[in-house]
């Protein structure tokens, strides 16, 4: 039953994330075994394990509604994955940085830096830096030393912008997007000499700046309209 179950909400899932299910849409357990062809006790625990993930919401009663998203839940989003990235960078700062944990920070700071000194950017110069942006950012989570900050962390990880490192923006605007890297280089690095001085405060500030401000950074540099620029789970926009 723990095999099906899993199936079915993995299922569940990527449908949700792909919006084939759409948001505001009502489901239930009846209707996700006959469109998945499962029986309903499946279903049933599936949708109780994506209630606790947020992706869905339990009415009164009886079935689910597929969570909307909009900016200002998305504001929320960011500023709870800063909380828990900052917590991480502390206990890292308090507790040592493995040779591991180095070698990427190493990787990742080595690798923007090179964009940086370019002076400007390309498309491929931004993905080259988001790769390294996504580096630094779970080599904090993922080797903080604490399992349990990543526990928290995953409760929230398929909404819109909780990935680690994730950024809103826009190639069609490379000169603001360089100065978004440059300013994301430069926390990196202070992030990362706060945690290998130990100074846990100062790293885990820091930390939940450099998270919290992303959609701040977005609408300085890469452009007013925001919305176009958020990766989305079904976004639904706020006038």
């Amino acid at each position: 039953m723990a095999e099906a179950e899993q199936r079915v909400q993995s299922d569940l899932r990527k449908m949700i994330l792909r919006g084939e299910i759409g948001a505001g849409e009502k489901i239930s357990e009846v209707s996700v075994a006959e469109l998945l062809g499962v029986s309903r006790t499946p279903s049933k625990l599936a949708l109780a394990r994506l209630e606790m993930t947020g992706l869905v919401k339990k009415l009164p009663g009886r079935g689910y509604v597929v969570r909307e998203v909009n900016l200002e839940d998305i504001e929320k989003i960011l500023l709870t994955r800063g909380i828990l990235e900052g917590t991480a960078a502390g206990f890292m700062a308090t507790n040592g940085v493995s040779e591991d944990a180095q070698r990427s920070f190493s990787h990742s700071l080595r690798s923007s830096e090179q964009i940086i000194r370019k002076k400007s950017a390309t498309v491929e110069d931004v993905e080259e830096y988001q790769t390294a942006n996504t580096l630094f950012h779970t080599t904090i989570m993922e080797q903080c030393g604490n399992e349990f900050i990543l526990m928290a962390y995953e409760r929230i990880r398929d909404f819109p912008m909780a990935e680690l490192g994730a950024v809103a923006s826009n190639t069609n605007r490379l000169e603001g997007e360089f100065l978004r890297m440059s300013i994301g280089h430069a926390q990196h690095s202070i992030i990362h000499d706060a945690i290998i001085r130990g100074d846990a405060m100062r790293a885990e500030m820091a930390m939940r700046e450099h998270a919290h401000a992303t959609l701040d950074y977005a609408r300085l540099f890469v452009g007013p309209n925001i919305e176009a620029q958020v990766p989305s789970l079904n976004l639904a926009l706020v006038e």
